[in-house]
């Protein structure tokens, strides 16, 4: 999982705004105001520009998971949360339908995160794709579990490096190190799915 700073991703145009990158933003903007945070202070939680964030809250640019990663704990809460929206009251057996020309609002570094859930649930499911170098050790609350499409994958889980080819899979739990990269030359699909603990 790479590692990618803001700018990192291709930047939409204004002219081409996604609309699940707006609703991102707008959702981000929401709780920003809702915990009393200016522009400036919660770019400077986030250890992100300020005319960046400017951008993201509008929907004009295409987050990072890490940028993603930074403005979620900046604010108090989980990039699952800021994902994902506040389902609408809903009747027992309700569902969600993705479909694969859906937008994403956020980026692995190499191409479009499908984030496969609409409202929020008991987990999030995603889908990375394209090849990843080494970055940033993750470490958060919620536990994850990852199955590889296509390709492959290795995966580092503290001092352990499993390598994953198309039909493996891993589950670690919340108190392990883990990054995960593709051997040179290689790419891959992989579909991981978080768990959700919401903090809103």
């Amino acid at each position: 999982m790479t590692d990618a700073t803001e700018g990192s991703a291709a930047p939409s145009r204004a002219t081409d705004v996604d609309e699940t990158a707006r609703a991102l933003g707008a959702r981000i903007r929401a709780l920003r105001q809702r915990r009393g945070m200016t522009l400036t202070q919660a770019a400077a939680e986030a250890e992100l520009s300020h005319s960046f964030l400017s951008q993201v809250e509008r929907g004009l640019e295409r987050l990072s998971m890490a940028s993603l990663f930074r403005i979620a704990r900046a604010l108090g809460t989980t990039q699952q949360d800021l994902l994902t929206e506040d389902p609408p009251d809903r009747p027992e057996g309700a569902f969600h339908v993705y479909r694969r020309e859906s937008g994403s609002p956020v980026d692995a570094g190499t191409g479009p995160v499908a984030v496969l859930a609409q409202h929020r649930a008991r987990f999030l499911p995603m889908v990375f794709s394209g090849s990843f170098e080494d970055g940033a050790w993750w470490q958060h609350d919620e536990e994850e579990f990852l199955y590889v499409l296509e390709g492959q994958v290795i995966v580092s889980l503290g001092d352990t490096e499993v390598l994953l080819e198309a039909g493996d899979a891993t589950y670690y739990e919340s108190s392990i190190r883990h990054r995960w990269r593709t051997p040179e030359g290689v790419s891959c699909r992989v579909l991981v799915v978080k768990e959700q603990q919401h903090s809103r």
